[in-house]
């Protein structure tokens, strides 16, 4: 089965496999695996195909019933630490991981061993472990069960190239209260060999059926569940950055994160499409472009500039629903105009909402956005720019040094490209709104590095001004958007002879004109206040 690339990114797997993340904080003995996403379709399609593989051998099909176990205030789950208790017929093991999961890959920490009983108890290096992560670990019955997960497991092991990989299809549950949800997961587990061959036998399956990166092991949808109840739009959680860390890992968190934010709120787009979701899922691309773009020097190669023109693509075509939302909200002022406009223009608006929010969930669906996440990820794992010499010295900076360097440039574009605001074209001033959101996200990005104490004051009172010129240059963007999307209702509605749509799309887009002198003057206040502001980082 040869993996079809009929997009910018063809050319297959990385050549060249450069070494798996590194930065965890204990690595006594790790796992890689690759998680995907798939409908129960989806699985029946893949399990069906393995099963007629020659290269691939089925072992039989097993039941597996585990508790998660936590403090009552989840400690464990604040440090990124799962533990659990697997029951297998009457086999019981006892399971403890550390490690982040981003781009569907978790490498991490796992310690395992026969349990004897269904509560936890920690052997000598479990503690030894639980005390490097936690600064006051918990004992052994400070733990209660918080969910419980039920798996029903076919695995395969696969030859590949060189390789031996463990395929896993889970048909899974997960119980955390009142709260339950099914899902079906594919796992590829790496146990000998090139990690590159993990994405070989992904993408191979990719031909089979729809598969999508996973962001969440079941311990983190379980927690979910147990937090939420029901899904919701998922914003971004904070900074991802810690102080030590190299630009390497400093870069492999942020795009861990921001794909992890988007690809949370794609699950919920294809399920239930909301306003928040295809918001969020906009935003988790920006910030993800804008990672790019703020960390060129560590990663540059051949590849990620296509990888950033595939992330415009896919946050373009979401781009017309989530306009649409903006302007149906603001809509609502045109109900004083006349009861007929009020009633017409709504039936225009969300018709065409109703169409671009189709076309945004036919790229989600589409093959080349399936691709963009897998590619996106074995990049990120093991692309040439992971062992590039010419960067190297930019890759292993400690991130506090080079977060210095890129605050001051963006400070000096964001304030070069927003002088004389009054008087700017609209395009410049869009180009200014761009500038705001590069330093915006820049600031988020490396906050953690100034949180606490003075420094953490002059970084709230910076971001509180930077946020608010960034929301009044938004407004701007937002007026001229709604003018354009009005002026070509009124039009359409004019051919179809539709007197009321008409006015009132017309009597939207002069309202939008009139506010442009009043937002100007607010972000040339608020420009102002920024540029008195003490830069964080100084």
């Amino acid at each position: 089965m040869a993996a079809k690339h009929d997009h910018a990114l063809a050319g297959g797997p990385e050549e060249s496999p450069a070494p798996a993340p590194a930065g965890n904080p204990v690595a006594d003995s790790r796992e890689l695996e690759l998680k995907l996403d798939l409908s129960a379709a989806a699985l029946k399609a893949v399990g069906e195909r393995l099963a007629g593989q020659e290269n691939a051998s089925r072992r039989r099909a097993v039941s597996l019933v585990s508790g998660y176990f936590d403090t009552e205030q989840q400690d464990l789950h604040k440090a990124g630490v799962t533990l659990r208790i697997r029951r297998q017929g009457r086999k019981r093991t006892q399971t403890l991981k550390h490690g982040e999961g981003g781009f569907g890959l978790f490498d991490r920490l796992e310690i395992e061993r026969r349990a004897t009983g269904d509560a936890p108890t920690f052997t000598d290096e479990e503690s030894e472990a639980l005390g490097r992560l936690i600064n006051a670990p918990p004992s052994a019955d400070q733990l209660a069960a918080v969910f419980a997960t039920t798996v029903k497991r076919t695995v395969f092991d696969i030859a590949h190239g060189e390789s031996t990989i463990e395929i896993a299809l889970d048909t899974a549950s997960i119980e955390a209260g009142e709260h339950r949800v099914e899902f079906c997961e594919l796992e590829l587990e790496l146990r000998a060999g090139a990690a590159a061959e993990l994405f070989g036998v992904a993408r191979e399956l990719l031909d089979v059926a729809p598969l999508r990166v996973s962001v969440q092991a079941k311990s983190s949808r379980g927690y979910a569940l147990l937090e939420n109840g029901e899904p919701r739009a998922f914003k971004a959680q904070g900074s991802p950055i810690r102080r030590g860390m190299t630009v390497e890992q400093a870069f492999l968190a942020v795009a861990a994160d921001c794909v992890t934010q988007f690809r949370r709120n794609e699950d919920l787009l294809l399920t239930q499409p909301t306003r928040s979701a295809i918001h969020q899922a906009r935003v988790a691309l920006r910030r993800l472009r804008s990672g790019f773009a703020i960390f060129r020097p560590a990663i540059a190669d051949y590849r990620a500039p296509v990888l950033v023109s595939e992330l415009k693509w896919l946050a373009g075509a979401l781009g017309a629903a989530r306009d649409l939302d903006v302007l149906i909200e603001k809509q609502a002022t045109v109900a004083e105009t006349s009861d007929e406009a009020a009633s017409a223009l709504p039936e225009r608006l969300l018709a065409s909402r109703a169409k671009a929010y189709g076309d945004a969930l036919d790229a989600l669906q589409s093959r080349r956005a399936l691709d963009l996440m897998l590619d996106l990820t074995e990049w990120a794992a093991v692309g040439r720019w992971r062992a590039d010499p010419q960067t190297a010295a930019a890759r292993e900076t400690k991130i506090e040094r080079f977060a210095v360097e890129v605050l001051d440039r963006r400070l000096r574009r964001l304030l070069k490209r927003s002088r004389g605001l009054v008087k700017l074209a609209p395009e410049k001033r869009h180009e200014a709104r761009l500038e705001a959101k590069k330093l915006r996200y820049a600031g988020e990005f490396f906050g953690a590095l100034y949180d606490g104490g003075r420094s953490g004051k002059r970084y709230e009172r910076f971001m509180k001004r930077l946020v608010g010129l960034q929301d009044q240059l938004g407004e701007l963007n937002d007026i001229a958007t709604a003018q354009t999307l009005t002026y070509g209702i009124a039009q359409d509605a004019g051919a179809a002879r539709d007197g009321p749509s008409a006015f009132a799309a017309g009597m939207l887009a002069g309202r939008a004109e009139s506010r442009t002198a009043e937002v100007v003057e607010k972000a040339r206040i608020r420009r102002a206040k920024l540029n008195k502001a003490k830069p964080f980082w100084t």
